[in-house]
This record gives structure tokens, sequence and C-alpha cells, in this order.
């Protein structure tokens, strides 16, 4: 199954834009293009939408308003160029708020927060997408052990592959849901591989991974809520 989109904005050059970020994700499948929020819920009512990218300032009714209408909305990702209504938005419980001209960099974060939600991806498999080499690879969670920074690029250690991405630590760590935790200032674990620990190291496999100071009571606090 593929996440259906629905873009939302006057701007057809905005729709575009939107639309030529999502092509290269496979799991995602861009509906229709509406350009006011009439022809929007007129498209949720005729087809199953699972997440939104809605412009605010619109003709007739504004994108803020057209969720409140909503009685059950879809995932919402606001792409605006007014700061102004970030506030309202995340009240609103939006997925993420951009800010027009929307980078590709910052797309792919947005996106990868959509595709990290575990109850509102296919199969209940979360994945992220990280770009290799010039193209996007899916990434399930569940097969990443951990991930060490270096510099502006990371290396991400999986069950069977490790990949280079050229972004820093600190996106993924922004992105990825609790299971992910930082254990030094270079290296993110997933909990769910910790075979061993001790205050100073973790073991994941054959790996055994640094704990740094500024990290230590939070992660032992999280470990610890496993204990027997």
């Amino acid at each position: 199954m593929k996440l259906r989109c629905l873009i939302v904005d006057d701007e057809p050059i905005a729709q575009d834009i939107l639309e030529g970020y999502l092509e290269p994700f496979d799991q995602v499948e861009v509906v229709a293009k509406c350009s006011n929020a009439i022809e929007a819920t007129k498209e949720l009512h005729e087809t199953s939408i699972d997440l939104i990218f809605l412009d605010i300032e619109m003709p007739q009714v504004d994108g803020l308003s057209f969720i409140k209408n909503l009685e059950k909305p879809p995932m919402v990702i606001i792409t605006t160029a007014y700061r102004e209504y970030a506030l309202e938005g995340h009240e609103l419980n939006v997925v993420d708020y951009l800010l027009k001209p929307i980078s590709n960099e910052r797309f792919l974060k947005s996106i990868n927060r959509v595709l990290t939600i575990p109850d509102k991806v296919a199969n209940n498999q979360p994945y992220i997408y990280l770009k290799v080499d010039m193209k996007m690879v899916q990434v399930f969670l569940d097969e990443i052990k951990y991930i060490q920074g270096l510099s502006n690029y990371v290396r991400v250690f999986c069950d069977e592959r490790t990949l280079i991405t050229y972004q820093k630590i600190s996106h993924l760590e922004e992105v990825l849901p609790g299971q992910f935790m930082r254990s030094h200032r270079s290296y993110i674990v997933n909990l769910h591989k910790v075979s061993s620990y001790t205050s100073q190291d973790l073991e994941i496999g054959d790996t055994a991974i640094p704990v740094g100071g500024n990290y230590r009571e939070n992660l032992m606090a999280e470990l610890s809520r496993h204990q027997a």
C-alpha cells in the first residue's frame, strides 16, 4: 500500500514543486492537486487520503479553517510563506510546518517524519528514506542497528548493509522515533538492538558503542525501564 497524498495550493508552481519532490518516493502517491479547500473537500469525500500538503492563504476558505472543519482529518503538512500561523498549526496537530520556499533537504525531513509514524504507514513497518548516491533509498527502522556521524555525513549500519548519506547526525536524531537515542555525540543507537550495556558502552552485535557523559543519564534511564 502507498500513502495517498493530496496537494492543496492555489499556486500551480507550488503544486508542481511539491509533486516533483514527492516523485522519488515510490511509497507515496499523489492522488490529486487542488487549488482551494472546496476542491479538496470534494476529493476527501470521494477517495481515501492519508496525507495532505496544505497551503494556508487560499481564496474562499483558508487552510487552517479547512482543517478545523474536518471531522477526521488525515495527516497534514502545512506549506506556507507565513511564519505567524505556526503556533496555531501545531495546536491542530499538524505533522510539520514548512516555510516557502521549501528546500529539498527540509522536505525530506518532513516526509520522513510521516514515514516513521508506525500506525500511519503500510503494514505497520515504519521506514525512512535516505539519499544515497543520488537516489532515495527506503530503510525500515527495524533494520537499523546504529548510526555513526562523521562530519557532514553519516554511516547507517543495518542488519544486512551499511549506507552512507550526506547529512548531519542531528537531522536523523530529530526525525527518528523513540526507539532511537543519542548515546554519544557521534552515535545514535536503536535500543531494540542493544544486547548488553554498562554506563560506559553499549553492545550491538560485535560492536561496542561509546556512551558520552552528556547522554548517559537519559540513556540509562530509558534502558533501565526494561529491566526485569
